[in-house]
């Protein structure tokens, strides 16, 4: 593809941004299963490939188990109760993305991919550290600092995981014990810090266990999480406040992005920008600027400095020619980090998106209930903010569609509707898909 960078290097863009009022978000994965489960085994597998993707800097993983014996207890079993899990496995991303069930798709990951990729470069109005924690004792001490000027953390819960690696041959990363706090925080630059003890078991082995904080809000959104694994010395994470797909009118000459923001938090780093291009027309024109009205040509690498703690902003400037779509990546890359990149979808409205399938990442497809029903069940669709028109195909297990639900004018937050199925539909199991979207599917089951 053929890009043009001489306009680029003649234009001066001024555009001053102050720095981010928001951090990185870590996030967690809640696996909730039983030592007897026997497609659990294809939920850890899937999580793994999480784990071979994302550093525990992005994301971590627990495990709690209902009916496991000395695995299991009333602490563990409350978080079962409090989202309401009763099948196995059940996987639940930051309190709010649920997967429920294991095939295919979950053994090698995808379905957590799917539900991972809103939270990849998601924003926290909180910073948070555990700044001690003793094996022996139990001890524990969490800091919790407002960034945001505007956010009020409110009817909010600190929740505190005692973990055990290793406990078997199979089981590991168990909780062993949870501890909840009420918390609230307001201010830019406030923080409060919290110091509880866990109890420490003469089973336990001390050498093993870890600890993990979350901050959880009246909704189950988890804002931001800690924990006390070892962290990359090499540790850059980007976080933006606005979506990665971008709808542009047809007939624009360009556009500029809302910036986002890179942030070095392990040592001082040396670092290489580029865009590449995955897919797009050859007469669009790919390039960005930093903050501080650099403007760099898109494919060619361009050299950057962070020191320890540096955030750095960045922001697209494409020019465009007519109609298209485009996937493309910012890369940030060095000898040590390999290459970190983050997706964009550029798209003009003149494109139906159901024929590119362009991710919509403020919608979220919640298990349906009862499940298994008879007669009928509710489809849930939560939406971040207020939408237009969705549609719910129904599927059978062979990939045929045998139904389709239209919930029009979505609201901010749960949007409920009823599937009742016909009578010549048979008994057993159907997804549920949001068109439009790679969303991943949920399954229901229908008996007669």
């Amino acid at each position: 593809m053929k890009h043009v960078f001489t306009i680029l290097l003649l234009i001066s863009i001024s555009l001053a941004f102050a720095q981010p009022e928001y951090y990185p978000l870590t996030s967690i994965a809640e696996t909730f299963s039983t030592n007897w489960c026997t497609g659990c085994q294809e939920m850890y597998a899937g999580i793994n490939v999480l784990h071979d993707q994302m550093h525990a800097g992005e994301f971590i993983s627990t495990r709690l188990y209902t009916e496991s014996g000395p695995l299991s207890n009333d602490d563990v079993q409350a978080r079962f109760d409090h989202y309401g899990v009763v099948g196995f496995p059940t996987v639940i991303f930051n309190g709010k993305a649920r997967v429920d069930g294991a095939n295919d798709e979950t053994h090698n990951g995808q379905d957590y991919l799917n539900a991972m990729k809103p939270y990849r470069f998601a924003i926290s109005p909180l910073k948070m550290q555990i700044t001690a924690f003793n094996r022996q004792t139990g001890a524990i001490s969490v800091n919790v600092q407002m960034v945001s000027s505007t956010f009020n953390l409110q009817n909010a819960n600190l929740i505190l995981y005692l973990l055990e690696d290793d406990v078997t041959d199979i089981e590991t990363h168990v909780t062993r014990q949870v501890i909840q706090h009420p918390i609230t925080l307001s201010g830019a630059g406030n923080s409060t810090q919290v110091d509880k003890t866990f109890t420490i078991s003469a089973d336990y082995d001390t050498t093993k266990l870890w600890a993990a904080a979350f901050v959880q809000l009246a909704d189950d959104n988890i804002v931001q999480t800690a924990h006390t694994l070892a962290l990359p010395e090499h540790h850059i994470r980007a976080a933006f406040n606005w979506d990665a797909t971008v709808v542009s009118p047809l007939g624009e000459a360009s556009y500029l992005s809302q910036p986002f923001w890179v942030f070095n938090l392990g040592v001082e780093e040396s670092i290489n920008t580029r865009i590449v291009v995955d897919e797009g027309p050859d007469n669009w024109y790919f390039n960005y600027c930093d903050e501080d009205d650099n403007c760099y040509p898109g494919s060619i690498p361009m050299p950057h400095t962070l020191v320890a703690g540096e955030i750095k902003g960045f922001h697209l400037n494409i020019m465009l020619s007519g109609s298209g779509i485009a996937r493309f990546r910012f890369v940030i890359s060095s000898d040590s980090l390999g290459e970190y990149s983050i997706p964009f979808v550029l798209v003009t409205d003149d494109l139906d998106s159901d024929d590119h399938v362009i991710p919509n990442y403020s919608l979220n497809l919640k298990a349906n209930y009862p499940n298994p029903f008879s007669a009928n069940t509710s489809i849930v669709v939560e939406a971040q903010k207020t939408a237009g028109d969705v549609v719910v195909d129904i599927y059978n297990i062979k990939g045929q569609k045998v139904d389709s639900l239209e919930l029009r004018q979505l609201s901010d937050g749960s949007n409920e509707m009823v599937w009742s199925p016909s009578k010549d539909l048979p008994a057993g199991v159907y997804l549920q898909k949001i068109r439009g979207t790679n969303l991943p599917a949920r399954r229901m089951m229908y008996i007669k």
